[in-house]
């Protein structure tokens, strides 16, 4: 995904939000989804990257399209309106973005920036390093991203670099465990 889908679903968004009526504004469209007006700037100024992926899905649900309608956009297609083209209220956007963070498919709490680097980019490798000999000591999650589509060269070259880091985080890790052990 490139900078210019964000910014083109964030104008498909502002466009069916001045559409719906009665009329929103962007406070009444964030105070409907329980989020900030600036949440609402970001999305439609295409820095939706910068978002939760949640709060996206209710504005999209908000504005009367169906949920796969941010990955329609995104992709270059149009959004696909809800029953005809009807809005949703505001009182159902709301109660769906409650009900979606209480799912178990809501985000994982990562900073916006960890998940658009997790969907922009391919994982090559991943591994979990305990911080300790118990679950509750805590562990660190090393997920290694990569450019879609890299060439094998590529691939290798990111491979090869991860390995000497590995290294220092696997002593990290052991180090932590001979402190917690103190």
């Amino acid at each position: 995904m490139t900078t210019q889908d964000f910014v083109r679903l964030g104008a498909e968004l502002k466009e069916a939000r001045e559409r719906m009526r009665p009329r929103v504004s962007q406070p009444g469209a964030a105070e409907a989804l329980g989020v900030s007006r600036s949440t609402i700037q970001k999305i439609e100024n295409g820095n939706a990257a910068q978002v939760f992926v949640t709060t996206v899905r209710a504005y999209v649900r908000f504005v009367g399209w169906t949920d796969d309608s941010y990955e329609r956009v995104l992709a270059g297609g149009d959004p696909t309106p809800v029953d005809g083209g009807q809005q949703t209220s505001v009182e159902q956007a709301a109660s769906d973005l409650l009900e979606e963070e209480a799912s178990p498919r809501a985000g994982l709490g990562l900073s916006p920036t960890v998940e658009y680097e997790l969907r922009s980019s391919e994982t090559l490798e991943s591994t979990v390093i305990n911080l300790g000999p118990d679950e509750d000591d805590g562990h660190i999650i090393v997920v290694l991203q990569g450019k879609k589509g890299a060439t094998p060269e590529e691939v290798q070259r990111v491979a090869e670099r991860y390995r000497r880091v590995r290294r220092h985080l696997q002593v990290v890790a052991t180090d932590a465990d001979e402190v917690a052990d103190l």
